[in-house]
């Protein structure tokens, strides 16, 4: 490969100077120039993904950059066809954890035994920096053991950054100490059968873990070094309890033991006293409105915990004084922006800050405490400069029975904010949730001239356990109809044009347009619908292992063929008005291509408009950027046909 530097250390210019108003499609759809920035341990080099471009070869690579003397390294390449980037971290100075997964066909023993043909299969690889050498864990031999390879293959638990052969790893529950250069593997001792142990303490030990029943209950063990002995910590029911609780980690202290828990209905951090008989939790962070997911932050010079992140805002709560004031300094520096600080150098003196909001599509900076520096290195995407991208405003507006739905509202640039013609934008998952951070199919849509609004239906995560459960076995109901309610908000303020809102999204958001065009169809002038799930009926049934076993899927969906036949839009073709436009890739493994393809035949049959566009060696997630292109140019078609925008 010829050698690319991507982005210049210190010196980075945004390519804005060559685009009007109206910014083409590419500059929305390709992959990002550079992503999963992180810096060394010792500070001295960052690793990244860049996009690569050649007229010969095109796709994703794994770059080092040394921060003194400029040498950069490409690694390891992906072509985004077969298997797909999926992350980057430091084992330790020398060796880089790369994550990927793929598609492919195999019988799938895992841990429910279920028996799919079509499976997504994640991967690891160790890569040398220094010498450029690739190894992967586990032997040919380990893996004989089973009827197929396990599915994840890439599940690390603890990289034990202190030996420089080992890494700690999971397969089906069990713990492995992998060597990262044989690939041999050796079990850890004292753990349970059937029972995942996958929490470690700081000194390298297996100390947490769940065991799961097939009643769906959860039990959450600890390990008591004293008495060598594991014992309960605490018992939930079920996906949506308010008595779960997620093991964060340790302190330094082996007796001090960091999880998430409910907290007045919101997801929060506490920490327990193993020692303690009645295991008391202590508040350590909370949100009086969103939920705190929590990872723990950890200094390894200091030998303690810094911080917690995973607020709303993404950032981290420290712990330190010195850190707070550094992380006010930033926001007072940069107040346009949300500004994460994150991959500290094991001395805490340098760190990488990335910056985002809504017209900000992200800037990765090398900051230095002492003396205390902040300079650019990396732009998300060169192409979409902050001056040309579109304001987001957060709104609220209440659904049909008081519900108050939070929204974030896109508006296209230099256009009054009057008789729009508007996209109704509503999120996957449906376990998922929207902010005002810079989204590149929002900025797409507004740069053509449409208001767009996301919004925080109820089953949205991130607001507490009641908006949640809210969500449970509404598909096609109320989550449908807070969809619905939006529209109706943003026509009766004037905002948008009654006669010219659509309805767009992607997974369950595919779903929420199919169904908006099937309960609504006269509301919605057109519909596009990625990677959408058509047949909830199969989509639910998929999910059973043929037992009695407790199934997470019948709890948010619903059960009985009747119920789950009436809310797929496969069944409703002949209520849809409206031209719809199906994109789906053909190695989706989340919601498989026949969702559409089905969808699609159903509507040529009740001889509705429809387009049907496949996309070749594509996943969930349009990781293909030639994908990522055609999908939005077919969708720059469709809405200039059925919802133009003046």
């Amino acid at each position: 490969m010829k050698k690319i530097i991507l982005f210049a250390l210190l010196s980075f210019i945004y390519s804005s100077g060559s685009f009007g108003q109206k910014l083409p499609v590419e500059a929305f759809s390709q992959l990002p120039d550079v992503s999963n920035l992180v810096l060394s341990p010792d500070g001295t080099r960052v690793a990244s993904a860049v996009r690569i471009d050649l007229p010969d070869r095109k796709g994703t690579a794994v770059q080092t950059i040394n921060l003194k003397t400029k040498e950069s390294k490409f690694l390891m390449f992906f072509e985004n066809t077969s298997f797909i980037l999926n992350g980057i971290s430091w084992k330790d100075n020398k060796t880089l954890l790369v994550y990927s997964f793929a598609a492919t066909k195999q019988k799938n023993w895992g841990y429910w035994q279920r028996n799919y043909d079509k499976v997504r299969i994640t991967r690891l690889a160790f890569v040398n920096t220094q010498n450029g050498q690739i190894t992967t864990p586990f032997t040919s031999m380990f893996l004989s053991q089973f009827d197929e390879a396990p599915e994840d293959l890439d599940t690390v638990i603890d990289s034990l950054p202190n030996d420089p052969n080992h890494v700690l790893m999971a397969v089906y529950g069990r713990v492995y100490k992998v060597n990262i250069h044989k690939g041999s593997t050796d079990l850890i001792p004292n753990q349970p059968k059937t029972f995942y142990a996958n929490v470690t303490d700081t000194n390298h030990r297996l100390r947490a873990g769940y065991h799961y029943d097939d009643g769906g209950k959860v039990t959450v063990k600890y390990f008591d070094l004293e008495q060598e002995k594991w014992f309960d910590l605490a018992k939930y029911q079920g996906g949506f309890s308010s008595d779960e609780i997620t093991v964060l980690g340790f302190s330094h202290d082996p007796n001090e033991l960091f999880l998430n828990a409910y907290h007045n209905d919101r997801w929060a951090v506490f920490k327990v006293n193993l020692k303690d008989n009645n295991l008391k939790r202590e508040l350590v962070l909370a949100d009086d409105k969103y939920d705190v997911s929590g990872y723990l932050v950890y200094s390894e010079d200091q030998k303690k915990i810094i911080g917690v992140s995973g607020r709303e805002d993404g950032g981290t709560h420290f712990f330190d004084k010195e850190l707070n004031q550094l992380q006010e300094k930033i926001n007072k520096a940069m107040p346009q922006t949300a500004n994460y600080i994150y991959s500290f150098s094991e001395d805490l003196n340098q760190f990488i800050v990335f910056s985002i909001s809504a017209k900000e599509s992200g800037t990765y900076y090398l900051g230095q405490r002492s003396p205390l520096k902040l300079n650019a290195i990396a732009y998300r995407y060169k192409n979409l400069p902050p001056n040309m991208l579109a304001d987001v405003k957060r709104i609220e507006y209440k659904a049909r029975d008081g519900l108050v739905i939070e929204a974030f509202l896109t508006l296209p640039k230099n256009k009054p904010e009057k008789n729009l013609p508007t996209l109704m934008f509503p999120h996957g998952g449906p376990h998922a949730r929207d902010n005002s951070n810079f989204d590149y199919w929002a900025q797409f849509f507004a740069n053509k001239g449409y208001a767009v609004l996301q919004m925080n239906f109820r089953g949205s995560y991130g607001q507490g356990l009641t908006h949640m459960t809210a969500g449970l076995k509404q598909w096609g109901k109320e989550m449908q109809t807070d969809i619905e309610d939006g529209a109706r908000y943003l026509i009766a303020k004037g905002i948008a044009d009654p006669n010219a809102v659509a309805i767009v999204g992607a997974s369950y958001g595919g779903y929420a347009a199919l169904m908006g065009t099937v309960r609504t169809p006269d509301l919605y002038r057109c519909a596009i619908s990625f990677a959408g799930v058509s047949d909830v009926y199969k989509k639910v049934v998929n999910t059973r292992d043929g037992t009695d076993s407790y199934n997470v899927v019948d709890e948010q969906i619903g059960t009985g063929a009747k119920f789950l036949k009436d809310i797929s839009p496969i069944n409703h073709a002949e209520a849809i008005k409206k031209p719809i436009l199906l994109i789906h890739g053909e190695n989706d493994r989340q919601v498989e291509i026949e969702h559409s393809e089905k969808m699609h035949k159903a509507l040529l049959k009740a001889g509705k408009d429809v387009e049907f566009l496949t996309l070749p060696l594509e996943d969930h997630y349009l990781t293909n950027e030639s994908n990522r292109i055609a999908t939005f140019k077919a969708m720059d078609k469709f809405l200039d046909k059925c919802i133009p925008a003046h």
